[in-house]
């Protein structure tokens, strides 16, 4: 009888490393964990800020370049520029010129709070499922505020692209000069 080695080893691989192992802890097989990296830290998540399809390459006054592609647009925190990101990486930063901000409505503020208080209560009373109920209504809550948000690239004719940018209640404008 012959036996293929290598189809034996992928088997025992897929069993011990397959899903449905559990590890006592949280493992990293080799290698830099993805905390150690710096994007990880003071990147801005993936999930919540809009992004921006360029079609061509984008040329400042001085040469720099801006090459076509997806990118992430996000408010610096100290909401004076506007950050490009492609892959987690900080490619362009855009000086914000016009900064709006929302303010929330009752109902909006009323239906997160009232949200919160009940996982505090189930956290309090210790019932997992209440709690992750009101944690995924809460994750729902948010991704709604966030559908709303936007970046588009405007063309003035005028020698600048104008960037417009909304998320999270905060409207913002920038200027790219060509």
């Amino acid at each position: 009888m012959i036996f293929d080695s290598n189809l034996i080893a992928y088997d025992f691989m897929t069993d011990f490393n397959g899903p449905d192992r559990q590890y006592p802890s949280p493992y990293y097989p080799a290698g830099v964990y993805d905390s150690d990296d710096p994007r990880y830290h003071f990147g801005p998540e993936s999930s919540e800020y809009p992004n921006l399809t360029l079609p061509c390459k984008l040329y400042d006054m001085y040469g720099n370049e801006i090459p076509d592609g997806y990118y992430m647009i996000a408010l610096s925190p100290n909401m004076n520029y506007l950050n490009m990101y492609q892959s987690n990486v900080l490619k362009a930063r855009i000086k914000v010129i016009k900064l709006v901000e929302r303010m929330y409505t009752q109902e909006e503020l009323n239906e997160e709070s009232e949200i919160i208080d009940r996982m505090q209560k189930a956290k309090r009373k210790k019932k997992l499922k209440e709690y992750r109920e009101a944690q995924e209504d809460l994750v729902a809550f948010k991704e709604r505020a966030a559908a709303n948000s936007k970046a588009e690239l405007l063309d003035s004719g005028k020698g600048y692209y104008i960037l417009k940018y909304k998320c999270n209640g905060k409207e913002a404008t920038g200027i790219i000069q060509k």
